[in-house]
């Protein structure tokens, strides 16, 4: 028989108690009506019989025969207990784990014996097996639910099998069975049970707990209990109930006015039970007097002045509060100090709680860097930046590893101005100290404004190696660019460093608290800037770096494209080509746009292999007509000086696309066919360059005027018809150059090549005055 979970036997008791509950109720509001009784489990005659003669046979030792009536039993009524009590009986000797079955099968079938459930439960435990003795006692408390001995029985098993939750909730439920006559064992458990619930700050059970004390026996409350419910009370924030809690059970007293200004006063001492629903929902108006007796403990006395505190009774808290200090040792009771003075705090009281702080600074005992980071934010609120700052270097001297107080005081440092002190506060130790990812990521943008560099792109480093795998070598590049997800990129990384026999992790790699987490958007903006800055240094190979370890990055998987982009860019300015073009091929793949041929275009222009051609080839039979990559492809024939397939693209192209830019390049594939030397037909040639190059010149726009005419020129010049050249030139120099390049003059204009090209021209016929003239006109400044 597999042995039931003792959680779920935890609810059934819950449940149990519940319907007696219920069953008291519905008999009390019946008049006392008859309660329809369950029947008892019986044996028919006959079959009583029979078991009376099993157990006959067992008593003369024939236990095979005893076990055979027993099984007949079963199976004609599988729900009687006794053929089960018989059974273990039979194999208590040599088969005791058989036996303990039986047993537990014969104690479901009659589960109100608690003694029964109790010698299982040993029974189990000398057997080795806690869960089922957990279980055993379980029923034996639902069986006797006011016996205490098994609970705290249980209770010591459950904290053996390490069941702190089903512990604690075990003697919860005998807190709420137990009657008011047991009035000490119900303080008792009560107590304990509030004491480890405020130890794991569950407020709201350790209520619960008390609650049974002051709802149950009101006559056993001592300061004790008060002191404790009303610590509970003001964890919660129940400032009301607080207040009738003190003044029920202690001396204080409070004067209460209501809304038609009528006064009344609150009873201070009430004998009897006090009415809970009474004290929440009392509406407090306004309280118009109160006093706390020197007989009143000074733990009780701190709770009231809180109380009234947080209840916006500032006038009476202040009259109250002069008497506690001055009579009060702050050696002893700092604690208490402290609380008020945290209460005051939270209300904007920044010097009334300087007035409780300063004993505490000044004293042997609570001169703690806690109290002086309290001193310090009341430094703060008070506007005082200088002393604040004095408090904050009191609480890095006292706690160098308290990271909020290095944060303010860095934060106020900032205010002053002194941005160098606060990065030196911010600072931490990679190889000792546990790294707060928020600390050095406000210390990295301190150390970018204030232009400190080569720390700004440590700093940084280091907080992206919480996410981001260390690039070791650039051999480890190949590794992250064949892949397109992280994951992958990963298992890649981790197979080339098994294969070169390296280790998979960093040796002493910081540690970082997990508690603290920064906006992943502010993180990668911190990447971004971080690149901008590399570029603008010119630090290409750090830029690299940094972008391809953001690449391993689970953090920022979800702008995997934007990142494969910055690595293309960092592979271009680091004239990395073999591995920008491995990206470069991703980004075609998905986005096959205008400036992703661009890119390609670039990367092939410094690529020092021909892998791209056979990517090309590839991708052209899977193209359209006409495409980039169709034109790319006739520009690498130009380059490589293969012009008739070059020209045979272009004029393809042409055909189905007319435009200015292929015109102009059928015309340069001609001019170059017709340079060659061993070419035939020149005249031809050349008379068809110069027809595509004023087709050219035709179909370009107003604005492009200028450029066709250098255009123009530049071919002329070219082919030595040197005075067509010129007269093109001058055109570029004399004609209107329009408005978009007179907007963009740096980046557009053309007329001090076409000038340098006539003084050229001038040189070479010895015409020195006019190439002179035309060099001082238009280049010379």
């Amino acid at each position: 028989m597999n042995c039931f979970t003792f959680r779920n036997d935890l609810e059934n008791e819950e449940a149990e108690i519940n319907k007696t509950v219920q069953s008291k109720t519905s008999k009390s509001q019946s008049g006392g009506q008859v309660r329809h009784k369950r029947k008892k489990r019986t044996l028919p005659p006959a079959l009583q019989g029979l078991m009376g003669e099993a157990n006959l046979r067992y008593a003369r030792g024939d236990t095979e025969l005893a076990a055979q009536i027993c099984m007949e039993i079963i199976r004609q009524v599988p729900s009687a207990p006794e053929p089960f009590h018989t059974l273990a009986m039979i194999y208590e000797s040599d088969q005791p784990e058989k036996s303990l079955q039986f047993a537990l099968i014969a104690a479901h079938l009659s589960p109100k014996d608690a003694d029964q459930w109790v010698r299982l439960a040993n029974m189990s435990l000398e057997s080795g097996n806690i869960k089922q003795a957990i279980t055993c006692f379980n029923k034996a408390i639902q069986a006797n639910p006011k016996d205490i001995t098994l609970y705290e029985t249980r209770a010591r098993l459950l904290d053996r099998n390490g069941d702190k939750r089903a512990y604690l909730k075990g003697f919860l439920k005998l807190v709420h069975q137990l009657d008011p006559e047991d009035g000490q064992n119900i303080i008792k458990y009560a107590k304990m049970l509030a004491k480890r619930y405020m130890e794991e700050n569950n407020s709201e059970q350790a209520l619960e707990a008390m609650e049974n004390i002051f709802s149950k026996c009101p006559s056993f409350i001592t300061l004790e209990e008060v002191n404790i419910m009303t610590e509970i009370l003001i964890a919660l924030k129940k400032f009301k109930r607080c207040l009738n809690i003190l003044t029920t059970y202690t001396s204080i007293w409070v004067k209460y006015k209501t809304d038609d200004t009528q006064e009344f006063d609150l009873i201070t001492k009430k004998s009897g039970n006090e009415k809970k629903e009474e004290s929440e929902d009392q509406n407090i108006c306004e309280i118009d007097s109160c006093g706390i007796p020197d007989d009143v403990v000074v733990d009780l006395k701190a709770k009231f002045l809180i109380t009234l505190i947080e209840l916006n009774q500032m006038k009476l808290a202040e009259s109250l509060l002069p008497k506690f200090y001055f009579n009060e040792n702050p050696e002893i009771s700092g604690d208490l100090f402290l609380d008020i003075a945290e209460a005051l705090m939270g209300k904007k009281e920044f010097k009334q709680a300087l007035m409780l702080l300063e004993p505490l600074v000044n004293s042997n005992n609570y001169s703690l860097a806690a109290v002086w980071l309290r001193h310090a934010e009341c430094w703060v609120g008070c506007k005082d930046l200088q002393k604040a700052i004095k408090s904050y270097e009191v609480v890095k001297q006292l706690s160098p590893q308290h990271l909020g107080a290095r944060t303010a005081l860095a934060k106020l440092y900032q205010l002053k101005g002194q941005y160098n002190k606060a990065i030196e506060v911010l600072h931490q130790d990679p190889e000792s100290d546990t790294l707060d990812p928020q600390v050095i990521y406000q210390r990295t943008l301190l150390l970018f404004k204030v232009k400190r560099y080569d720390e700004y792109f440590q700093s940084g480093m280091l907080l992206f190696s919480r996410h981001c795998a260390n690039i070791r070598n650039k051999v480890e590049l190949n590794a992250l660019t064949r892949a397109y997800v992280v994951r992958q990129r990963l298992e890649t990384l981790q197979l080339h460093r098994l294969s070169r026999g390296e280790k998979l992790e960093e040796e002493n790699a910081p540690s970082f608290l997990n508690n603290t987490e920064l906006n992943e958007k502010k993180e990668f903006l911190l990447l971004l800037q971080m690149c901008k800055l590399a570029c603008t240094l010119k630090k290409y190979g750090f830029l690299q770096r940094i972008c391809f370890s953001a690449l391993t990055s689970k953090r920022f998987e979800k702008r995997n494209s934007h990142i494969m982009f910055l690595c293309l860019l960092s592979c271009i300015y680091n004239n990395d080509s073999y591995h920008g073009y491995n990206i470069v091929r991703q980004i075609i793949r998905v986005c096959q746009k205008p400036n992703s041929w661009n890119l390609l275009n670039i990367i092939i222009q410094k690529a020092e292999d021909c892998r791209h051609n056979r990517f090309i080839m590839r991708l052209l039979g899977r193209e359209d007509v006409f495409s980039y990559l169709n034109i790319m492809h006739a520009n690498n024939c130009l380059i490589s000086g293969t012009y008739k397939y070059a020209l045979n693209d272009y004029i393809s192209l042409f055909k189905v696309v007319p435009s200015a830019l292929l015109a102009l390049l059928i015309g340069v594939t001609l001019l170059q066919m017709s340079c060659q030397k061993l070419s035939a037909k020149k005249n031809q040639l050349v008379i068809q360059a110069i027809a595509f190059l004023k087709k050219y010149a035709q179909l370009r726009n107003e604005d492009g005027e200028q450029e066709a005419c250098y255009n123009m020129g530049r071919a002329f010049h070219q082919i030595g018809l040197l005075p067509a050249a010129v007269h093109f030139y001058k055109l570029v120099l004399n004609k209107d150059s329009g408005d978009l390049i007179k907007k963009n003059s740096y980046l557009l204009d053309l007329r001090k090549e076409a000038a340098f090209n006539l003084h050229l021209i001038y040189l070479q016929s010895e015409n020195y005055l006019l190439a002179r003239m035309y060099l001082e006109n238009y280049i010379t400044i």
